[in-house]
């Protein structure tokens, strides 16, 4: 039987309000949600173990194990997620940036040598584009059609002092211009999989999940259109799905890509794909 959850009307101190959420929901879960929500660092929560917590302090962190035992994801119930050591204010307006997705950030900074104009095509909390732009001279356009995202965007960016330009527009139709490097984590879901009310997918927003019936219409629109918004021997890199590499590829030929690659994730699956646009 686990652990009852901690009782506003209980005076606590900081090592019990740490046990007792360790054993609701486990060491990991409970180091991140204690921490954040007491306000504490790790190493606090060994050295302090005796300092006296407030009743109110105790409530939030026992509605917010509640939340978390009932399936809401810890990055909902903190408002933020850590990505490349930026810490993004996340709302469930917004895809929860996740680790692999940082693989995407490597890609662009590795073929742009952190130079050149980008667009972030789907920019959702800014992860991408915020993380871009905090390198000298990359220039970055973030784009999303959910103004609730571009909401989060727009406070990642002020709050994290970096210089984003914000557009919304449906994909390429209110961009202008060309750039070095086109970037996108787009939705690439098929509408009947499973794993959408599973775990965390079943909070996040369908729009940024979902990529229509089969997983690869917003894909195949942002291969076929991105040419034409590339500067001569640009690169489009895009994250897809875990059993569309040969699917994405094909399209990358098809549009005609030249140096089309792809990068496994941490797990050993295909994740990220990208390919240069032609000289001329």
């Amino acid at each position: 039987m686990k652990t009852p959850l901690c009782n506003p009307d209980s005076d606590l101190d900081l090592g019990q309000c740490f046990d007792r959420a360790k054993g609701s929901i486990g060491t990991p879960e409970a180091v991140v949600l204690v921490s954040q929500i007491l306000g504490v660092s790790f190493t606090e929560l060994h050295t302090k173990r005796e300092h006296s917590v407030t009743n109110s302090k105790v409530e939030e962190l026992s509605n917010a194990i509640q939340r978390r035992l009932q399936g809401e994801p810890i990055a909902y119930i903190t408002g933020s997620k850590s990505f490349r050591n930026l810490n993004i204010k996340v709302t469930p307006d917004v895809l929860i940036p996740r680790f692999e997705t940082e693989l995407l950030v490597d890609v662009v900074l590795e073929l742009t040598r952190s130079t050149g104009r980008v667009l972030d095509l789907g920019t959702g909390s800014g992860a991408i584009a915020i993380a871009l732009s905090s390198v000298n001279q990359m220039q970055v356009v973030a784009v999303d059609n959910d103004p609730r995202a571009l909401e989060v965007c727009v406070e990642n960016c002020r709050r994290l002092e970096v210089d984003v330009e914000v557009l919304r527009s449906n994909w390429f139709e209110n961009v202008t211009g060309r750039f070095d490097t086109i970037v996108s984590n787009p939705p690439y879901v098929a509408a009947h999989d499973s794993h959408l009310l599973e775990g965390d997918l079943r909070y996040e927003p369908p729009n940024a999940l979902v990529g229509g019936n089969e997983g690869f219409e917003q894909l195949e629109e942002i291969i076929n259109s991105a040419m034409r918004f590339l500067n001569p021997n640009g690169w489009l890199v895009v994250e897809h799905g875990h059993d569309q590499h040969d699917a994405v590829n094909q399209l990358f030929v098809r549009r005609g890509y030249t140096q089309i690659q792809q990068r496994r994730d941490y797990t050993g699956t295909p994740r990220i794909m990208w390919g240069q646009s032609h000289g001329r």
